[in-house]
């Protein structure tokens, strides 16, 4: 049996098509202190941490996120941008598969699947790496289309205060083309996977859900 056979045998592959109809709002910090602090906050336990096969120091993480998105001092505290390369910006595949997991913890006890997060998990991949938010006629969005500025109520230990965040975002409609890669084992199947962004497409995908952002409708899902 070839590499290729068998890569066939063990997997799925479906071709989607997602068509965002709110804003798409980035998440990743724009100053280098704050990357560092969500870098923190992402980190294992350091039991994990230890027994890691080839782990990576926060130091060195938050130096190739800074550069990712072109982060520095002079920039806006509380402001959030988007990864981009030579390319333009694009979003990170863990970020979909996220949220597809997600939806499957919220969709557990409605489906009567246990341990349906955990089953996803393991199951499905979103390739490639890199996400390029596209127009609905496929030319490649290479900058962000504005900023959103809203004020904030936060609690800190100095007690409540109100604060200013800046959030960049790609105006709608806007698409993202990828391939979901599913263990052929019969666990996922299409209609779960349907299951999955028929929910998801309400939930919002990103940050500023709760301003209903990051909607979105599935333009097409095909088994390649």
């Amino acid at each position: 049996m070839t590499i290729e056979t068998t890569e066939k045998t063990i997997w799925k592959r479906y071709g989607v098509e997602l068509e965002f109809e709110q804003p798409v709002a980035a998440s990743i910090p724009k100053t280098p202190d704050e990357v560092a602090a969500m870098l923190q906050h992402r980190m294992p336990s350091e039991g994990a941490f230890k027994q890691m096969s080839d782990p990576v120091p926060v130091d060195e993480l938050a130096e190739q996120v800074t550069e990712e998105v072109g982060a520095t001092e002079e920039a806006e505290r509380g402001w959030s941008t988007f990864k981009r390369d030579e390319d333009g910006i694009y979003l990170e595949a863990r970020c979909l598969r996220g949220h597809i997991k997600d939806c499957a913890q919220q969709l557990a006890i409605f489906l009567d699947i246990r341990g349906l997060k955990a089953k996803v998990a393991n199951r499905v991949y979103v390739e490639p790496v890199c996400l390029r938010p596209t127009r609905t006629d496929g030319t490649p969005v290479k900058e962000i289309d504005g900023t959103e500025t809203r004020m904030i109520h936060v609690i800190t230990k100095r007690g409540p205060r109100n604060d200013i965040k800046y959030v960049d975002y790609v105006s709608p409609p806007s698409r993202l083309v990828f391939t979901l890669k599913v263990l052929n084992d019969g666990l996922v199947d299409r209609k779960l996977i349907e299951s999955l962004f028929e929910y998801g497409g309400t939930h919002g995908m990103g940050q500023e859900r709760s301003q209903q952002w990051g909607q979105y409708r599935v333009v097409a899902l095909t088994e390649e």
